[in-house]
């Protein structure tokens, strides 16, 4: 489950792209500030959205046969998570991902909130996930989370989550799998006739 969070989040930081879309419609400050202070869909803002910064709210929750692996591993233990990702960085950096052959993206640490559900209580954990991916040749070659400041848990808990989550094989290569696939779908969007 952390490490579907943490792609999430990585191609939440990575796919978010400017669009040619017109400006919205004026209103009153009033309305325009709340609408601002919504948590944002991360699909409909990397579609739609035009603002500078690439601002969303990303839920993540276990799937049934997630939740039945993570009970089997824990020996019944952990029973449930669910995380909020909160995603803001400048469409420009993104937009450099997606568009350079050469390029260390870099994203500044991201937000995230997980529920865990024991079978004895409940824990609040939050931790930041800064995605750092190197392009060469048109192409992300390697990847990171950078899964740190776990808080709500010890660390004898959170280092080897932390561990895991930034050195997983696995985690790192679907992360760049997901990069190239966006990046892959985003020159097809944008091919020019």
């Amino acid at each position: 489950m952390i490490a579907r969070s943490v792609l999430i989040c990585a191609a939440a930081c990575l796919i978010a792209v400017p669009t040619l879309a017109a400006a919205p419609p004026k209103d009153d400050a009033g309305a325009t500030a709340a609408k601002l202070a919504e948590p944002k869909d991360c699909f409909e803002e990397l579609e739609r959205g035009t603002s500078a910064e690439f601002v969303c709210t990303y839920p993540v929750a276990l799937a049934e046969q997630e939740r039945k692996d993570l009970k089997r591993i824990t020996r019944e233990y952990l029973q449930d998570v669910t995380c909020q990702v909160s995603v803001r960085i400048d469409r420009g950096m993104v937009e450099r991902a997606v568009q350079d052959t050469d390029y260390v993206f870099e994203a500044p640490p991201q937000p995230v909130t997980c529920d865990v559900k024991t079978s004895k209580s409940n824990i609040h954990i939050s931790a930041t996930f800064a995605p750092r991916v190197t392009f060469k040749n048109g192409q992300a070659v390697e990847g990171t989370p950078g899964l740190e400041n776990i808080q709500g848990v010890t660390r004898i808990l959170s280092w080897p989550v932390k561990q895991y989550v930034n050195r997983a094989p696995h985690v790192r290569n679907t992360m760049v799998q997901i990069v190239n696939a966006y990046r892959k779908y985003w020159a097809e969007k944008h091919r020019r006739p």
